[in-house]
Parts: structure tokens; C-alpha cells; sequence
């Protein structure tokens, strides 16, 4: 039998940040982390730059091993978690070994969602959300030539850059009428979608899969309205599902997510959760910078600190080539809407505003006045003193 002060599965972003803010707290206590991959935490968010570029796995990773030695954080690989004994605050994972625990946080993430679609097992369809899913992606796309991307947000586009890199025929499925639906508004998709589509990529927008073709292996996929195209390869990027099977059998409350509070605890006195395993305020965020700082709550309020967690107001930036973009706040509900365009620099900038307050914003083709737009937002500027204030940002105005 193991004893661990702090136990976390888990050693993604959330766990790891869990982990630093533990030990900044309480500099004594045993931190432990499992996690069912065999690599210490790495850069999550670097996975798909990775597609078309040679690396040795130090590359990616965030800490070699010598500073989890100096900081104590004991980093216990390849391991599975069976389950978790509430009563006796204990784990049990696939080899017999029992660690109690006088906190634990739940931080398992969660794995891509491929909807389901015939042909869904055919070799050649494939997802990256781990270090090996890329370099298994990376060596079975090596002798193919068309592959196709099933999902036009943020991850599905900048998978669909690198791929482009590597000399690839991408095709791009989006079962929405335009490009990243959730952070742009129709007019500046449109923008992006010309731009993407004179570099070669082959879009097809309001589409859905409705079965992958092939024997053993992909061969083609056939779309809606009869549509067929050729492909080898299809990579799905169209979501995620949270890892919450731990919890199936216990009594900690979980929905779609493991279900928190503002301190990210669960129902459960001593187990925290956090990361893409969480459900926050009804969301399922799974995006890097909210799992880092909720990883930082929970390691503050398991190590004696009071935190809240508030919701983030998510942004998007994306570079695709030298077409580039950012997208903040609420575009969806607005009363009114500033706009400047300077079609000859192929820039084209949003403001949107309620209650003359900005509330969101897009710039496509120059973004350096990100940093105003999102303290903009932050703040609850009003209109009115943003044009009083005479910053450079104006020029939208």
C-alpha cells in the first residue's frame, strides 16, 4: 500500500498545473501523478504544428524528468486507474498496486469524438488528441496523398495547414454553412474560405459524412446529396468527449462532465476535478488555457488557498500562412455592429456591441490590436469612451 498526500490522474495540462500550485503551497506534502500514456506532460496545443515537422519527444515535452525530481512530483506512467474507493480514499489501478490519498483531483481529459458514421473502423480513419495518435498519424499519411479533415473549427483547420505543408491534397468537410461558425460571423468566413481555398485547399461547406468508403482501408467518403470524393485518410476533428468512466461507479456527480463547483470541488469533500473532464457552468470548454488555469484553482483550494474559478471569455487566433485572424467574446447576440475594411490590405475588422458596451470582436487580416480588443471586452468599455479615448484602435471606428 502507497501513501500520497496529493494524488492526480492525470498529467496533462490541468494536472500539471494542479501539481505546481500544490507545491507552491505546501512545500513538505507528496504530490503523485498517473497517467495511462508513457510520456511525462507535454504541449497538447503543439501537436498538430508537430504533423509536418521532425521531432524527438524532449521537443514537445514541458519538463524534462530532473524537474519533477527537484520539485518532488513522483510521475507514475503507463499506469490505468481501475477505480477509485470513495470510503477508503484508495485507488486501485490495473496491476494491483493501492495508493490512499488524503486529496485527489480528477484530471483525465478526454479523447475525440467520432461520430457515428458507417465505415467508422475502416483503416485510415483516424483523430489526434495524443503524442502517439501523432506519431502514428504522422507515419501512415507518409505514402498517402489525399486526406480529408471532418470538422472546419480552429483544430480541424490548423491540422489541415500542416498537412498542406507536408504537399498533401486536403480536403475540408464542414457540416456548418461556413468556416469556424462559432467565432465568425458569415461575412468574414466567407473572407477565409477565399483565402483557403486559393491555397489550395477543397471545401465543402453545409456537408455531412454520411458514410466512408473502402474494403479494410479508406478509399473515399460519400457526403450528402450523392456527393463521393477520393481520399485515404480521414481525420476527424469535430470535438471531444470527456474521460469520466472513473466516476461511473462512484458516487461523485457527473452529467456530460464531472459536475464542479466554483472551487472545482465535487460533491465529494477531499476529490477535485479539472481540465476536459469537467463540467463547468453547464459547459465542456476543452481548451488548453482553461484546463491550465483550472488546474491552478483546484491545486490552490486542495493545498489550503481559497480560488474561484470564473468562466474565461474564450479568443481564437489562428495563422494560416499569412492569413490571419482573432475572434473574442459574444458575436452571436449584438445590438449593433462597428466595422472597418481596408479590402486593398485584405483587412477587414468587427466590433460588436449591447447596450453600447463592446461585447465581442473579429480582425481578420491584421490582428495586433488584439491586446486593446480583449481588455476592450474585459473592461465592459463603452463605445463611447473607446472613441473618446482616441486609440489607435479607432481606425475600426
Amino acid at each position: 500500500m502507497h501513501n500520497v498526500k496529493y494524488l492526480i490522474i492525470g498529467n496533462g495540462i490541468a494536472g500539471l498545473s494542479a501539481a505546481k500550485e500544490i507545491r507552491k503551497n505546501d512545500n513538505q506534502g507528496s504530490i503523485m501523478m498517473i497517467s495511462k500514456e508513457p510520456y511525462l506532460p507535454y504541449y497538447r496545443i503543439r501537436l498538430t504544428e508537430f504533423l509536418s515537422k521532425d521531432f524527438k519527444d524532449e521537443d514537445i515535452l514541458v519538463h524534462k524528468d530532473d524537474w519533477y525530481q527537484k520539485q518532488g512530483i513522483k510521475q507514475l506512467l503507463s499506469k490505468i486507474v481501475e477505480r477509485i474507493e470513495i470510503e477508503e480514499s484508495m485507488v486501485v489501478l490495473d496491476d494491483g498496486m493501492e495508493i490512499k490519498y488524503e486529496k485527489l483531483l480528477i484530471a483525465t481529459g478526454s479523447r475525440p469524438f467520432i461520430p457515428p458514421i458507417a465505415g467508422k473502423f475502416r483503416q485510415g480513419v483516424l483523430a489526434l488528441r495524443t503524442l502517439k495518435d501523432l506519431k502514428y498519424i504522422k507515419n501512415y499519411i507518409d505514402q498517402r496523398t489525399d486526406i480529408t479533415i471532418i470538422g472546419g473549427g480552429l483544430l480541424g483547420l490548423e491540422a489541415a495547414w500542416a498537412l498542406k505543408k507536408l504537399g498533401k491534397n486536403v480536403n475540408i468537410i464542414e457540416l456548418a454553412p461556413y468556416l469556424l461558425p462559432k467565432q465568425l460571423d458569415e461575412e468574414i468566413a466567407n473572407k477565409l474560405e477565399e483565402k483557403l481555398t486559393e491555397q489550395g485547399f477543397n471545401i465543402y461547406l453545409s456537408s455531412s459524412v454520411e458514410e466512408i468508403l473502402g474494403e479494410a482501408m479508406v478509399d473515399g467518403i460519400k457526403l450528402n446529396h450523392n456527393r463521393k470524393i477520393e481520399t485515404h485518410v480521414v481525420l476527424f476533428s469535430v470535438g471531444i468527449i470527456p474521460n469520466i468512466d472513473i466516476v461511473r461507479n462512484t458516487p461523485i456527480e457527473f452529467n456530460r462532465g464531472i459536475l464542479v463547483d466554483h472551487g472545482l470541488r465535487t460533491n465529494i469533500e477531499n476529490i477535485y476535478a479539472a481540465g476536459d473532464v469537467i463540467e463547468c457552468h453547464g459547459d465542456i470548454l476543452g481548451l488548453w488555457s482553461a484546463s491550465n488555469e483550472q488546474g491552478k484553482v483546484a491545486g490552490a483550494n486542495m493545498s489550503g488557498q481559497s480560488m474561484k474559478y470564473d468562466k474565461p471569455k474564450p479568443f481564437t487566433m489562428l495563422q494560416i500562412g499569412e492569413t490571419k485572424l482573432f475572434s473574442i467574446g459574444n458575436i452571436q447576440n449584438f445590438d449593433s455592429v462597428y466595422e472597418y475594411k481596408n479590402e486593398d490590405k485584405g483587412v477587414h475588422h468587427k466590433l460588436f456591441i449591447s447596450d453600447n458596451r463592446i461585447i465581442g470582436g473579429i480582425l481578420f487580416g491584421d490582428v495586433k490590436d488584439m491586446g486593446k480588443l480583449k481588455k476592450a471586452i474585459a473592461g465592459k468599455v463603452t463605445i463611447g469612451s473607446y472613441l473618446e479615448e482616441s486609440l489607435p484602435f479607432t481606425k475600426i471606428l
